[in-house]
């Protein structure tokens, strides 16, 4: 298939790339861009159903381009009238957060609570855990105006977390920040609890006291999307995906982007996308 890319967002995963940092060797000449959304411009004849104009989503990375050829395996047909800006942001931050809330293990009743909360994963984190009847507690480095009811990380957070979880048990903790917070986070948790590691935004190691383990039974899981996604195999990924879709669909909800770009102005996209701050820096790669 080939397809006319129209959209790719600056992913944390693109600078982790460009700076050395990604957790996996990538290969050296291959475009970067981890998501990206594109409309079909031509199907092989073994191809019966998409057509030219059907708005697909990249499942794999190299996306900042204006043409890809691919098998119709690495592509996500979506829903006419899905917007594909929404659409480019679609491939890693849903199906984090969907995963790591299958690998947290939780149930209707149970509470989690995760760190970053002001992030486009913890944002989908929310949505899926509320669908669950599961109560997040959110905290935070700093304040961040899409989360006012957050806790600030610090001392005595432990304590405070457990009221804010209203009674319920704290069974995992997402912990994308690591160093010294994660002994933080892991010291919310109820007996047996799992903690998830799956961003390193301190840049430090994690730090855990050892009686956690010992006393309180805590397990720590490392989790990364595609290595995940390849034990789903493809078809199971595909599945993912629509039910994804699907609930974008019954309850759509708009992503912030802080701008678009063209991406004959990339390094301008870069410098903005490591500033930081609210919504997602984009490359719209039809200019």
């Amino acid at each position: 298939m080939l397809v006319r890319m129209a959209y790719a967002p600056v992913n944390p995963a693109d600078l982790l790339a460009i700076e050395g940092g990604y957790s996996f060797d990538l290969p050296h000449d291959q475009p970067l861009g981890a998501e990206g959304a594109g409309l079909v411009e031509a199907v092989g004849e073994a191809v019966a159903d998409l057509r030219p104009g059907d708005l697909v989503m990249v499942l794999g990375r190299g996306n900042w381009c204006a043409m890809r050829l691919l098998p119709r395996r690495h592509l996500i047909a979506l829903p006419a009238g899905f917007d594909p800006v929404q659409a480019a942001m679609l491939r890693i931050n849903p199906p984090t957060a969907h995963l790591l809330l299958r690998h947290a293990g939780v149930l209707p009743g149970d509470a989690i609570i995760q760190n970053g909360a002001g992030s486009v994963v913890a944002h989908w984190v929310r949505t899926f855990a509320a669908r669950m009847d599961v109560k997040v507690v959110d905290v935070v480095g700093r304040p961040h105006p899409a989360t006012p009811d957050a806790l600030l990380d610090g001392d005595g957070l432990a304590e405070r977390a457990l009221a804010a979880s209203g009674g319920r048990p704290v069974r995992a903790a997402l912990d994308c920040v690591a160093g010294a917070a994660t002994d933080r986070l892991a010291s919310c948790l109820a007996p047996g609890g799992r903690l998830l590691l799956f961003g390193h935004l301190s840049g430090e190691p994690i730090q855990v006291r050892s009686q956690l383990l010992t006393g309180g039974g805590l397990s720590i899981l490392g989790f990364s999307l595609r290595p995940a996604e390849e034990a789903m195999g493809v078809e199971g990924v595909h599945a993912m995906f629509a039910e994804l879709a699907a609930l974008h669909a019954a309850d759509p909800p708009s992503l912030p982007v802080r701008a678009i770009v063209p991406l004959s102005r990339a390094e301008e996209g870069i410098a903005l996308a490591r500033t930081g701050g609210g919504g997602r820096v984009l490359f719209d790669l039809t200019q």
